[in-house]
């Protein structure tokens, strides 16, 4: 492959990446947060971990920072949501502090579950973290039935 050609297939590739974040980010702007059913099953990823054991503890780890990496997503999608609001915000806000808390309260309990060293308690706090996780999603849901301007 020549200098041309390669130049060519780049400037194609660029062009299109563009067009793809370009529309990404108008859908962003628009779009409702999806929530996981209050059982977690909806959540590939959920469905992945929620038996781990304490020997698979790594994996388990691995896949709540994926689902905290999503819900940190879904934040950003309804905070860009509500920048565009204009009027009717009260309970839309009211709405978002327990998004907020559901978040403080998920970081906490996967910081703990991280302090823990015996299977017993790593068990009981795995179990917070998983209700954790599924208030976040509730808080989440509870987001997108909030109608506003």
């Amino acid at each position: 492959m020549n200098a041309k050609s390669a130049l060519t297939r780049l400037v194609f590739a660029l062009g299109v990446l563009a067009v793809s974040v370009a529309g990404l980010a108008t859908r962003a702007r628009s779009e409702v947060v999806a929530a996981v059913p209050l059982d977690g099953t909806a959540s590939p990823v959920w469905a992945d971990i929620q038996d781990d054991t304490y020997d698979q503890r790594a994996h388990f780890t691995s896949g709540i920072n994926r689902l905290s990496a999503k819900f940190d997503d879904q934040i950003r999608v309804l905070k860009a949501k509500r920048a565009a609001m204009t009027a009717d915000t009260k309970d839309w806000d009211l709405a978002f502090q327990e998004v907020e808390a559901s978040r403080t309260y998920l970081t906490g309990m996967m910081s703990e579950l991280a302090q823990q060293t015996t299977p017993e308690t790593w068990l009981d706090v795995k179990g917070k973290v998983g209700d954790a996780w599924k208030r976040s999603q509730a808080a989440v849901d509870k987001m997108n039935a909030t109608v506003t301007s």
